[in-house]
């Protein structure tokens, strides 16, 4: 494989995918279209600089780690928000399994500077000072990573946003293997999708990253790397590296945006996603394997598909795994029939507030009154002087409290729901014998040796 001279500008290309547009009804409904062109111009910036810009790499900037060392938040001059990856050579991935020496930096140069899409945490540029560590600079995301939306986040998302996250990553993965030569990640995990501002998915780290040629997609000479927890089991000896590695960590990632359970979870029994989700999924017992925090999805035939999705793509043969073409063919779909709710972290659907009063009158209210109105709670009961346009899934409104009062309609409702979930476990009750038939009695084996 091939690495970037950082002498030569002429080096630094940008590389389309060769593969066919996708349709417009392909994208996803509302933010996904707000996204800026992508800036293919690859930078170089001085060392100096970017310590200005990091304030000297204070523990105040930083926002993580990666896969080759610590990622800190930068202002640039010019007013852009930017990540900064300093390598780490004594960086130890307690979570990882990676004998790569130190060209890791030049890897994902080499790999970001051919490839650009919307759904990836693009290239900004690096620094080519000499004595000095390279230095690598990326797209900020302001909205954190995957995990810390279906693991921290006080509100989880509902299910219209996690099936375009699952959309988005596949997306994302399917633009690296869609590439000429082909691109396999290896180190797909929901810490390593990262959120941007419209709330949509990008798939960041690419320092475990290869570059395959385009008649051998598995490379013989670089040892087996990946995440405990997400690896492909059948990933022990180079000769093993495809595509298909990759697809066994997406449905391990699918499996978490379903069940909000980690990964690995040392405080559950069996501590592997994949040994205990998979025999429930055999079984149909699918409202077991769905998050509990919130309502499963309502159309018993996305149940069904997310589940099948997933298992799928951890089967045992890799052969028999599905493409991540045909990932986001069935993704896609699925979108078509979970309605896209307007979700910004918290448990009130309103996602944007345009006001007419004065910024002042705003914020003499106390906080905890202005946040109440905002997500639509009671308030203390007086009409607002001047109206507010809301936007949220229940469309337009001219005043707060329009939405407030659709919320009232709603608690009193509540006694019809709670008699209808009396007939949910009754009604779902069959759908175990179907799941037989399509999974197959072979099809999904135990992964023990996941983690």
């Amino acid at each position: 494989m091939g690495y970037l001279s950082c002498k030569a500008e002429s080096a630094i290309t940008v590389h389309t995918p060769s593969k066919k547009s996708e349709k417009p009804g392909d994208f996803l409904q509302g933010n996904e279209d707000l996204e800026p062109p992508i800036n293919k111009k690859i930078q170089h910036f001085d060392y100096s600089d970017l310590e200005e810009a990091t304030n000297n790499f204070s523990e105040q900037k930083l926002l993580g780690r990666g896969s080759h060392g610590l990622v800190y938040k930068a202002l640039l001059r010019n007013g852009r928000l930017v990540a900064v990856k300093k390598p780490s050579h004594h960086n130890h991935r307690h979570s990882a399994i990676s004998t790569l020496p130190d060209n890791e930096v030049e890897n994902e140069i080499d790999i970001l500077s051919k490839i650009h899409s919307p759904r990836l945490v693009n290239l900004v540029g690096f620094t080519n000072t000499p004595h000095q560590n390279r230095l690598l600079v990326v797209e900020f995301m302001c909205n954190g990573t995957l995990y810390d939306t279906l693991h921290i986040s006080q509100q989880p998302p509902n299910w219209g946003r996690r099936i375009r996250l699952a959309l988005q990553t596949a997306k994302a993965i399917d633009t690296l293997h869609s590439s000429v030569p082909p691109v396999i990640h290896r180190d797909i995990k929901s810490a390593n999708i990262l959120i941007d501002g419209n709330f949509n998915a990008r798939l960041g780290d690419f320092g475990l990253a290869l570059r395959c040629h385009v008649d051998d997609y598995r490379l013989l000479s670089t040892p087996p790397a990946g995440t405990m927890g997400y690896l492909d089991p059948g990933y022990v000896t180079p000769d093993n590296l495809s595509t298909k590695t990759d697809v066994f960590s997406f449905g391990i990632l699918l499996l978490e945006i379903i069940s909000g359970r980690k990964a690995i979870d040392v405080s559950h029994s069996p501590p592997s996603i994949v040994d205990w989700a998979i025999p429930l999924i055999r079984r149909g017992k699918l409202l077991t394997v769905f998050d509990p925090r919130i309502p499963p999805p309502k159309d018993p035939s996305v149940r069904k598909q997310l589940a099948v999705i997933a298992a799928k793509c951890v089967r045992s043969c890799r052969e028999r795994r599905p493409s991540m073409n045909e990932i986001v063919d069935s993704l896609s779909f699925l979108t078509k029939l979970v309605p896209l709710r307007s979700w910004n972290g918290l448990s009130n659907p309103c996602m944007m507030v345009d006001t007419v009063r004065p910024v002042g009158h705003v914020s003499s209210r106390p906080k905890g009154a202005a946040a109440a109105a905002v997500c639509g709670a009671a308030d203390d009961g007086k009409p607002l002087s001047n109206p507010r346009r809301v936007y949220s899934d229940l469309g337009f409104r001219n005043n707060l409290m329009d939405l407030m009062a659709r919320k009232v309609e709603n608690e009193n409702d509540q006694d019809l729901t709670t008699k209808r979930k009396v007939h949910r476990s009754s009604r779902f009750k069959n759908e175990g014998s179907s799941f037989r038939s399509v999974l197959g009695g072979n099809t999904i084996q135990r992964h023990h040796s996941v983690g």
